[in-house]
């Protein structure tokens, strides 16, 4: 009678285990391993582009309507020798070519055209003929220390740079040379100060890898004399200010013409990079540890209103960051910058 019982607790034991999902030797089931996350997308992770958008205009001085970044600390170790700027934009083409100087409402909605061939930036119309991706013009006394990027004549990139021997231009004016950047696709923008000869230094314009223009001047200012502290600007002017004309955005003008479209990818490296590293590497990714980069901002925040230099650890409490004022609906963008290796 005894074996008889055992025989029965092994079977009904045998069965409980059963139907519990195996031997007490197997492991338990387990839940399936979780999909891999999907890929981050070439330039940075969603949300890793700055829109500017069309403004209206500002209704007072106190009233600003226009919507722009301002940097007040530029990185350290950039101007201060050689150095090379790197920036994606893609510029809006659903807004039209026309005129911009006469005040109205189309100096709120066009892209520059005119002149066609433009003057230099010491000519007396040059003011005029430009929209401002980036503004960093002293606007006071000798203007050195000035820092900008216009887009202008139909499309085209103007560089404007002011050491202590002149204001210079560097221009495509010839609309053979130059494309135009205002078509709906991403452009890449190279800005070079290079050392040549024994005391002078070459300013060079590059797009999409192809140099496009080129001054020489005879000094090599440390730009960092007019940049930290900007003692030659004026006083409410100090900075670069991104997607707009500065004195609009501070309330001086009520109306001028901007820029309209997204930037990616903003890169400041104090060395000169070699020709042939501009027309193979300019779409290349950094991992933000190259030699020599000392500022990457790649709007990667995704939400708020500052986005900071990612290779200071202490960008925040050195105020290291571009600052975001009047941003319109959907200003971090999920587009990137057509990045490859």
């Amino acid at each position: 009678m005894l074996d008889i019982k055992k025989i029965i607790v092994f079977l009904l034991m045998a069965l409980l285990i059963s139907a519990c999902g195996g031997s007490s030797d197997e492991p338990a089931s387990q839940d399936p391993a979780p999909a891999d996350p999907p890929p981050v997308p070439p330039g940075g992770a969603t949300g890793s582009s700055l829109s500017f958008t069309v403004n209206e205009a500002n209704p007072t001085p106190s009233d600003i309507r226009y919507d722009f970044g301002r940097q007040l600390v530029i990185p350290a170790g950039f101007g201060d020798g050689e150095f090379t700027f790197e920036l994606w934009i893609k510029a809006d083409n659903s807004f039209p070519f026309g005129p911009t100087q006469n005040g109205g409402d189309l100096q709120l909605t066009n892209w520059s055209d005119i002149p066609a061939n433009p003057q230099p930036s010491d000519g007396s119309g040059w003011w005029y003929a430009g929209n401002f991706l980036l503004d960093g013009h002293a606007n006071a006394g000798n203007g050195r220390g000035t820092f900008s990027l216009q887009i202008y004549g139909g499309g085209r990139v103007r560089w404007h740079f002011y050491d202590s021997a002149a204001e210079w231009g560097i221009q495509g004016a010839d609309v053979n040379v130059a494309p135009n950047v205002v078509d709906g696709n991403w452009h890449q923008i190279t800005l070079v100060r290079r050392w040549v000869e024994v005391t002078d230094a070459a300013l060079e314009l590059w797009i999409d890898g192809v140099l496009i223009a080129e001054s020489t001047t005879s000094v090599r200012d440390n730009m960092r004399t007019y940049w930290d502290g900007w003692p030659d600007f004026r006083p409410d002017n100090e900075g670069w200010f991104w997607g707009t004309e500065k004195l609009t955005a501070i309330g001086y003008f009520d109306r001028y013409e901007d820029y309209k479209g997204l930037i990616d990818e903003l890169r400041l490296w104090n060395r000169a990079k070699t020709a042939s590293e501009i027309q193979n590497n300019y779409a290349a990714p950094v991992t933000g540890t190259e030699p020599a980069l000392v500022g990457l901002f790649q709007f990667s925040d995704g939400s708020g209103n500052q986005t900071c230099n990612s290779i200071n650890s202490n960008a925040v409490s050195e105020g290291d960051c571009i600052n975001l004022f009047n941003m319109k609906s959907g200003y971090w963008s999920t587009e990137n910058a057509p990045l490859s290796n």
